[in-house]
């Protein structure tokens, strides 16, 4: 166990986390084309009070800021920013290129981007990566390695495991391959049958390509969503299961649903236990 593990286990069996970091409401965000648009959409974390937060602007990569309480998300080509309830929707961007993905930077300071490359690609292609301040300013390229490796799609909530979803179909049965990737080892859970209600449909992860997806991670780390779609030219659904796939839901009930990220836990503290969290966060931040 590294020392960041060794501090976070600790701190757990103290309590001194709970004390000094709030869980969030359990919220995921996603994109779903229910009301005719590419939306943000928010729900709970077991697919209950599902509300539309943009109202018909086709929508694109929603990406919670660190502490929970901002959505970063794409929109006609362009970068947009709002509260977690869909209030003050704000634009980040106005450069026209053409946007496929956003991370947030560790502090919440800036959103990192990738733009859409131009058909055919060249032999020798790499990510065209940027990164820009909140308010649009200082737009920069970025070091695209770099930036995957920090901000890997389907990585734990403390940054220690990297999370990849397989689904298959062998002997007739719908099946998943749920892989946990550690710096220590490779460890994959057991192939396991789809429940009952979906056997006899086709399930396609997304992306679908490899029939791979990366998944969401819950702020405990306890459970996991993803989306797939039920037929090739079927609407994406979203599900979750617990981190041994036990507890399987369908989230979005056969009303669409991809891009799904979850939450992270909202800070709740003020004066000392503020200070004392600063130093904890700068603590875990240790390699």
């Amino acid at each position: 166990m590294n020392y960041r593990s060794l501090l976070i286990a600790c701190l757990a069996t103290l309590g001194l986390a709970v004390a000094g970091w709030g869980q969030a409401d359990d919220k995921i965000a996603f994109i779903s084309d229910r009301e005719g648009h590419g939306d943000v959409w928010i729900m709970n974390a077991d697919g209950s009070d599902p509300i539309n937060l943009t109202k018909g602007r086709d929508c694109a990569s929603p990406a919670w800021s660190p502490d929970g309480t901002q959505i970063a998300y794409i929109a006609s080509d362009e970068i947009w920013l709002m509260d977690a309830d869909g209030s003050n929707p704000q634009q980040v961007t106005d450069d026209a290129v053409d946007k496929a993905r956003l991370w947030w930077s560790e502090d919440g300071s800036s959103i990192y981007y990738v733009a859409v490359p131009t058909w055919p690609l060249p032999d020798e292609w790499a990510p065209d990566t940027f990164v820009t301040a909140l308010d649009g300013s200082g737009a920069s390229p970025a070091d695209w390695r770099e930036v995957y490796s920090r901000f890997l799609p389907g990585v734990s909530p403390d940054g220690t495991q990297l999370a990849t979803v397989w689904l298959w179909d062998g002997g007739g049965h719908k099946h998943v391959d749920f892989y946990i990737r550690t710096s220590a080892s490779d460890h994959m859970h057991p192939g396991l049958l789809l429940p009952e209600s979906l056997q006899n449909k086709l399930i396609y992860p997304e992306p679908y390509e490899n029939w791979r997806t990366f998944p969401t991670w819950s702020p405990d780390g306890l459970r996991i969503a993803f989306s797939g779609f039920l037929d090739f030219m079927g609407q994406f659904e979203i599900w979750a299961a617990d981190t041994d796939m036990d507890n399987w839901v369908e989230l979005t009930n056969g009303l669409g649903g991809r891009e799904p990220a979850w939450q992270p836990a909202i800070p709740a503290v003020t004066g000392v236990e503020s200070q004392s969290w600063g130093r904890i966060k700068l603590l875990l931040s240790v390699p």
